[in-house]
């Protein structure tokens, strides 16, 4: 399942897109140590990547068969931007992504409103979730639009401040390095993500 987590700043798309992985890893057989993010959290397990390190995963999702995994993009729209939709190692990594249910992997992504993102992420998401936090209430409002089932509903993560705050740095800043054009990516080498 492709689900992508869309707003403004500051609206809490990380926060739920972390509730909606930590709801799989309670409720529905996914481990901790099967959490992939370029997001630090304090999950025992879990494995944060730089987002060079992400890309590469993601191109190795299919081509190694890598099964079961919660991988969340943090921003997506800085590791798979519009403006290289021409780049020949982003389309590469992305084409995988349609294998998502044949591998049993779970792809949330958080991006900002529009269309800053790659295409072929946009067209292979299936579920869009569109939160509103409210600090006031401590809780994330959110519209859930799902084209798989073709139904459109409103929900509300409560308590947010103690359900999931506590879990990560908000502000721990995401490295986005590039890779040069031209240059052969690196293997990943990350212990037990196989």
């Amino acid at each position: 399942m492709i689900v992508g987590f869309k707003g403004w700043q500051d609206k809490g798309k990380t926060a739920l897109a972390l509730l909606a992985a930590k709801e799989l890893i309670l409720y529905h057989g996914y481990s901790t140590n099967e959490f992939v993010a370029n997001v630090a959290v304090n999950w025992p397990g879990s494995h944060c990547l730089t987002s060079l390190q992400l890309r590469q995963y993601i191109r190795a999702m299919v081509s190694k068969g890598l099964k079961h995994k919660i991988i969340l993009l943090d921003e997506v729209d800085r590791l798979f931007p519009a403006r290289f939709w021409q780049d020949a190692a982003q389309t590469e990594a992305l084409i995988g992504l349609w294998q998502d249910e044949k591998l049993f992997n779970y792809i949330l992504y958080t991006a900002h409103r529009g269309t800053s993102l790659d295409i072929i992420m946009r067209l292979c998401t299936q579920i869009e979730i569109e939160p509103d936090y409210d600090e006031k209430n401590d809780c994330i409002d959110f519209t859930v639009y799902n084209a798989v089932d073709g139904f459109v509903f409103d929900d509300c993560a409560e308590n947010v401040s103690k359900t999931i705050f506590p879990d990560y740095n908000r502000w721990k800043v995401v490295e986005y390095q590039r890779q040069k054009a031209g240059q052969q990516p690196d293997e990943i080498v990350v212990p037990a993500l196989n």
